[in-house]
């Protein structure tokens, strides 16, 4: 009888270590488990939410292919004719500001640089980026960076020069140009600076001048 006691025993201790050494694996598994997972969800990059910015949320390049006939996929035409007047307003800033810079630089008398492409252009909504073909960058910003003491006929070459570029601009995104960009954007500068000939008549025949006036 004795004997049969000390044998259940000592199967209820070994059944009891197995158990024990059974368990505390188990535990171990769950915090590699834990610890596995807690990890991957600190290193997974955060989704940012998709700001609105008026054009369903497309911008610089991808904005200007929509806008040139290239459909993006998940988009309407309807989508992007809703858009044109919008992206309009964009264009028509990003054109103004690209001869803005190039006249502020000749002002200050740095040497050219051509402006980052896309650039930031302000909206109602906040501000999106525009992008428009690298040429018509370069044709713009230098035509402001040239106007600046260009003499009549140099403001008359980079107004065609303007309208040119664009014209192009327009025509590719399915826009119509209502008053022609140079008429807006050198009839200032062209008024402030007398033409050659004026000034060589005037400082040969001061006395003339003075009985036109």
């Amino acid at each position: 009888m004795a004997t049969v006691l000390l044998l259940a025993v000592l199967f209820g201790s070994v059944v009891a270590i197995i158990l024990m050494v059974y368990l505390i694996d188990r535990v171990k598994r769950l915090e590699v488990l834990s610890l596995q997972v807690t990890t991957s969800i600190a290193q997974a990059p955060a989704t940012a939410p998709i700001a609105d910015n008026g054009f369903l949320g497309l911008s610089a390049k991808g904005l200007w292919d929509a806008m040139s006939g290239d459909l993006p996929e998940g988009f309407r035409q309807a989508d992007l004719t809703a858009l044109a007047s919008r992206f309009e307003f964009v264009l028509q800033n990003h054109i103004g500001l690209l001869l803005k810079l190039g006249k502020q630089d000749a002002t200050a008398g740095n040497s050219q640089e051509i402006p980052n492409n896309p650039l930031d252009i302000k909206t109602l909504r906040g501000s999106v980026a525009s992008w428009i073909p690298a040429q018509h960058v370069a044709t713009l910003y230098r035509s402001g960076y040239e106007s600046v003491g260009a003499d009549e006929v140099g403001i008359q070459r980079l107004k065609a020069d303007v309208d040119a570029a664009t014209e192009i601009l327009y025509s590719r995104t399915g826009l119509t140009i209502k008053q022609p960009f140079s008429e807006k954007l050198f009839t200032a500068t062209a008024a402030a600076q007398p033409s050659a000939d004026k000034l060589i008549a005037s400082d040969e025949n001061p006395e003339g001048s003075e009985e036109l006036v």
